[in-house]
């Protein structure tokens, strides 16, 4: 046997042994398990949807008023007023310092690109 075959086989087996115990359940005849089978008839007409009431009346009539906007607190007042100090700016720690130190050595100059020739 070569190997699509055997692929083809196995799957063909497979396939029965999942359709073959579901299929009993699923192609119900009338004469097959009668007795297990129930059956259930409804006669008569569906009811009409239910329409509130609101919809029955000829005019739909709000009564109330509506309620004022809320307002916070502070533009309730005549007058805003804010009250303590402001902060000062922030200072860096180098500015802070008597005298600013520069570690460290200053980096090579390029070199020039040896690919350019010169006219």
């Amino acid at each position: 046997m070569n190997k699509n075959s055997t692929y083809a086989f196995v799957l063909l087996a497979l396939s029965l042994l999942i359709v073959l115990p579901v299929i009993d359940f699923v192609n119900v005849t009338v004469n097959g398990n009668t007795g297990s089978n129930s059956v259930l008839f409804a006669t008569g007409s569906p009811m009409p949807p239910p329409t509130p009431d609101a919809l029955n009346q000829l005019t739909l009539v709000g009564t109330g008023s509506p309620m004022p906007p809320p307002t916070p607190d502070a533009l309730s007042q005549l007058t805003l007023v804010a009250t303590g100090s402001p902060m000062p700016p922030p200072t860096p720690d180098a500015l802070s310092q008597l005298t600013l130190v520069a570690t460290g050595s200053p980096m090579p100059p390029p070199t020039p690109d040896s690919s350019i020739s010169s006219v």
